[in-house]
């Protein structure tokens, strides 16, 4: 019997995928949209074993919490080696950015989308995680969900100051950072998220995807070293951060 609440999950989705996502416009050239003639039917990497579409509605304030309270202390400058920020970005949940990221996790492959961008957000970055859950690991929903993000921020101890001015070009190094580059960026106003469960070969696996507002772009600076404050003012919890509504001009 379906839950009310994952049904609403599925009516996010059905509408979402109710939109032209094959808009020329919205893709790089020669790139196809996740959600372009997409039935939303589950991969076949998936497998025949149990399969569990996580409804993520009562872990959306510790997934923004764990996003924003890393972005504060950088902001502050509390992240070694990184310098503080201009004008960070609050994140607000999105649910059009949720139901895409939906998409990706109901493939069951760690594997980042040729593009999953919107109208209102041409440039979407994305972060995936794939966590193999043993016997002797922690399996509630929360805890996996938090091992994901801090996996994606940690990855800030291979960042410089010049990585951040000049995001490298594709490749390796890119590669070892691009996670938290997603979650750094400063004008990401924006995140939404999707998870699934499933068993494969008699072991479990949880992938967890997350979907922004915005993307790093190599040879661009991921933000500025803090020298003007934001123009709206600041967030009432995290003091570091912009409060939502803070205009950028290139989300």
């Amino acid at each position: 019997m379906i839950s009310s609440l994952l049904l609403l999950l599925l009516l996010l989705l059905e509408q979402t995928l109710s939109q032209d996502y094959c808009q020329p416009a919205l893709c790089p050239k020669y790139k196809k949209h996740i959600a372009c003639r997409h039935n939303s039917d589950l991969g076949k990497a998936c497998g025949a074993g149990k399969i569990v579409l996580l409804n993520l509605t009562q872990h959306q304030p510790a997934i923004l919490n764990m996003h924003n309270s890393p972005r504060n202390s950088l902001a502050a400058g509390k992240v070694a080696k990184l310098p503080p920020t201009e004008r960070m970005a609050s994140m607000q949940w999105h649910e059009e950015l949720e139901a895409l990221a939906l998409l990706n996790a109901k493939q069951c492959v760690l594997t980042y989308d040729p593009c999953h961008n919107t109208a209102e957000f041409y440039n979407s970055g994305q972060n995936v995680a794939l966590l193999n859950i043993s016997a002797d690991v922690l399996t509630n929903d929360e805890l996996l969900l938090k091992d994901a993000i801090e996996r994606w921020w940690d990855q800030h101890k291979a960042m410089t100051a010049e990585h951040l001015q000049r995001f490298p070009k594709p490749g390796k190094l890119a590669d070892s950072m691009r996670n938290f580059a997603v979650m750094a960026r400063d004008n990401n106003t924006h995140v939404g998220c999707a998870a699934i469960r499933f068993e494969k070969l008699q072991l479990q696996h949880f992938l967890f995807v997350c979907n922004y507002a915005s993307n790093y772009v190599a040879g661009q600076p991921l933000y500025r070293p803090k020298s003007v404050n934001c123009q709206g003012g600041y967030d009432k919890q995290f003091k570091e951060l912009c409060k939502p509504g803070e205009n950028y001009r290139d989300v």
